[in-house]
């Protein structure tokens, strides 16, 4: 049985919007492969993310900090936690539907490439960032991860 996967470019695209239409793909049923996660934009001032996002790394809990919470750095692993976040949390639709998403932080590495034999190439509308081009208020999901801690910052093709 081939399962037939469904190729998203998260390039330009804005994070809460793209990953909301893939949520609710997933919870459909579809198989996803999301490739360039680190070109994906978060649409508000460079100040104001970082700061919000770097609020977030100092909670921990007071009695013992290695229990969590836990902070993804890296771009694409943050991508399937926004996309997490959007799915139904403590029922089985919502895990099976997250394992039916694939995120790559640039093109789909070559030791992988055999898992997807049928890719079909798919585009979501009204997620790009015509409107936000004109404020130039985003910045990268690349800056973004860079910034709080990302530090393996090579790419493997």
């Amino acid at each position: 049985m081939v399962i037939e996967y469904q190729l998203y470019d998260a390039s330009n695209k804005i994070l809460g919007r793209f990953c909301s239409h893939i949520a609710k793909k997933a919870l459909l049923g579809e198989y996803i492969v999301i490739v360039n996660a680190k070109d994906a934009i978060i649409s508000g001032t460079k100040k104001d993310i970082h700061e919000r996002h770097l609020t977030k790394l100092n909670i921990s809990t007071a009695t013992n900090p290695r229990r969590g919470p836990f902070h993804e750095r890296r771009p694409d692993t943050f991508m399937r936690r926004v996309i997490k976040q959007m799915l139904p949390r403590k029922k089985l639709r919502g895990k099976e539907a997250l394992k039916r998403v694939h995120v790559y932080i640039a093109d789909i590495p070559e030791r992988f490439k055999s898992r997807y034999q049928k890719l079909v190439p798919n585009e979501i509308n009204n997620v790009d960032k015509k409107r936000l081009s004109y404020y130039n208020r985003y910045i990268t999901l690349e800056n973004l991860c860079q910034r709080i801690g990302w530090k393996n910052n090579k790419i493997e093709a």
